[in-house]
């Protein structure tokens, strides 16, 4: 046989049939795999670079349908011992916070969707006069499910009617950006304490920080400036015995109204009592954050009903011993005014009346109110 010459540094294995024959190199093997394994992870990072890049840009622009649909920070419950009714809220934007850190007084005001004038006469008098530390939201329910028609004609009209009001809702909240919008509970006389539940709810989920919440109606006007200045210099002192109070007019002695036909009626079935306990005059009062807080935890024992005020600053108010405090000459009962009104350090107590129907019927109790001088 032939011997083979076999060069300096080769091995049999490089040699076949006489011929040497290339062979894979491990160390540039190596170099190879190391060099795509580089190029793989660069591609990576940059891939999840893009990919973080692409989720942030987009949830900036779509975080609101994320917030309005997807996140249960927004779904609440009306939870009374006779009701549950699940409900979502629109989140606030995170452009526009509920609540800034500096709130000291969260107004929170009753209003059919249909008021525009009111919400319109609200915004261009007395809330204009706000001191800094004021937030105020509008508590808007949704349209009935049901309506009442006489003809097709009727109906073909009261759907067109409804469309538009929810336009001009959408637009009037696109300007001012005050609305609660409580989505699951409809918007009639029969579901005010369901809305003010959920505005309370509300404020304990996204306004925690206030220390003080004002419960007002659509037709009330309210001196703010003179508000602040008795929360500052009266109901600041008075929660020093009680941390948990309400402020108003209260009315006692009233029982439940039993004619079926009535606005106010309440069945035996929901209120046994012959007299209900004193509770605050609606239209306006001011609560201590405590006295919302003291409250909540006993929601669900109550049987809730229509007549709102009395359910939570009465009924409510005595199970979670909160103290009521009596400033009728602060919170008036209609818009009238006293010939001589009292004062103290120079300023009128009157604070707020109600009554108004529109623009120029807020401008003419409005002035009343700033008006009023001192003897």
């Amino acid at each position: 046989m032939k011997a083979t010459n076999y060069s300096k540094g080769s091995s049999p294995r490089c040699w076949k049939n006489g011929k040497r024959i290339k062979s894979t190199n491990p160390l540039r093997l190596y170099g190879s795999v190391r060099f795509l394994s580089y190029i793989l992870i660069r591609l990576l990072l940059i891939l999840t670079l893009l990919l973080f890049l692409y989720l942030l840009i987009f949830s900036k622009l779509f975080s609101s349908v994320f917030h309005k649909r997807y996140n249960k920070q927004n779904e609440f419950a009306i939870n009374f011992k006779n009701a549950y009714i699940p409900y979502v809220v629109d989140l606030p934007d995170n452009l526009n916070p509920a609540c800034p850190a500096s709130t000291k007084l969260l107004i929170l005001i009753m209003t059919r969707r249909d008021s525009f004038s009111n919400r319109d006469g609200i915004r261009k008098t007395w809330l204009k006069d706000a001191v800094p530390g004021t937030v105020t939201k509008f508590i808007i329910a949704d349209s009935p499910s049901k309506i009442e028609i006489t003809d097709n004609k009727d109906a073909a009209l009261k759907i067109e009617e409804l469309k538009k009001e929810k336009q001009l809702l959408k637009l009037e909240q696109m300007q001012n950006k005050d609305f609660i919008f409580l989505h699951g509970i409809e918007d009639n006389y029969a579901n005010l304490h369901f809305k003010w539940l959920a505005a309370l709810q509300w404020q304990q989920a996204f306004c925690p920080q206030t220390k003080w919440i004002m419960k007002t109606d659509d037709d009330t006007i309210v001196h703010l400036p003179r508000l602040n200045n008795w929360i500052d210099k009266k109901f600041t002192k008075e929660i020093e015995k009680n941390k948990a109070m309400y402020f108003g007019w209260i009315i006692s002695g009233v029982g439940p109204i039993r004619d079926p036909k009535h606005k106010w009626y309440v069945s035996e079935n929901v209120y046994k009592g012959n007299s209900y306990p004193p509770y605050m005059q609606g239209a306006s009062y001011v609560a201590s954050s405590q006295a919302i807080t003291a409250t909540m935890p006993h929601i669900n024992k109550v049987i809730g009903f229509n007549m709102d005020d009395v359910l939570f600053t009465g009924i409510l108010a005595d199970l979670a011993n909160v103290t009521r405090a009596d400033h009728k000459e602060m919170f008036r009962v209609g818009n009238g005014l006293n010939k001589d009104e009292k004062c103290e350090d120079g300023i009128p107590y009157v604070t707020a009346l109600y009554g108004a129907g529109n623009l120029e019927g807020f401008q003419n109790i409005y002035k009343k109110l700033k008006d009023v001088k001192c003897p």
